[in-house]
């Protein structure tokens, strides 16, 4: 783990929580693991104060569990949970596909291509990147729906959809997801609203099943 830079408190604090939450989210930790404040706060060469902050923030952000007595580990999802956050992804995203179907323009839809070819163009081994890319894609597809309120929704969703989709950080470059993802992609070029909804839809329950069934 690289030390941080910064050296000015409220700049220190933030690079911590970020860095923190950059590792969490891109499956570094696993779920359930220990978080040792002194260790990472040797790790990135800051004192257990900006950590134990970091943490907190985390906390409450639904990442990290804080255990009374045994300090913070990774938050463990339980079944219902990852129902429940699949659930309104699916609502979220089928609604936001829905949306961009009718008004999203050729040049918007190449950027969204872009995108897919990003993620195969990651080191085979580079599960991290490979995930971060992938959401980035879903995230821009709830953006062209041009529903603010929507995508602001989405955000708010998408730390516990990338903690939980974490469990399964080799399956973007897989073929079975490089298809569902073009279907969704080939719907909004059709202006298919439902079947952008259904492709869509499609593509999350099987992620949600995946999640559990590695649960």
């Amino acid at each position: 783990m690289q030390t941080l830079g910064f050296r000015r408190p409220n700049q220190v604090r933030e690079a911590v929580y970020r860095h923190l939450k950059d590792l969490l989210l891109s499956g570094r930790f696993a779920p359930g693991e220990r978080l040792s404040e002194p260790l990472l706060a040797q790790d990135l060469g800051v004192s257990r104060t900006p950590v134990r902050e970091a943490l907190m923030r985390l906390a409450e952000e639904g990442l990290v569990e804080l255990v009374p007595g045994r300090g913070a580990r990774v938050k463990a999802f339980t079944p219902e949970e990852v129902e429940e956050v699949y659930r309104v992804r699916a609502l979220l995203e089928g609604e936001a596909v829905r949306e961009a179907a009718l008004r999203a323009t050729p040049w918007e839809l190449e950027e969204l291509s872009g995108l897919l070819r990003a993620i195969d163009e990651v080191p085979k081994e580079d599960y991290p990147e490979q995930m971060r890319r992938d959401l980035e894609f879903h995230r821009a597809l709830v953006r062209l729906s041009g529903n603010r309120t929507l995508y602001r929704l989405y955000e708010d969703l998408l730390a516990t959809l990338a903690l939980a989709r974490s469990a399964l950080p080799t399956l973007s470059q897989e073929e079975r997801t490089r298809a569902e993802h073009r279907a969704i992609l080939e719907a909004l070029s059709r202006k298919d609203p439902e079947g952008a909804r259904r492709a869509v839809e499609a593509h999350i329950e099987r992620f949600k099943r995946l999640v559990l069934q590695r649960l």
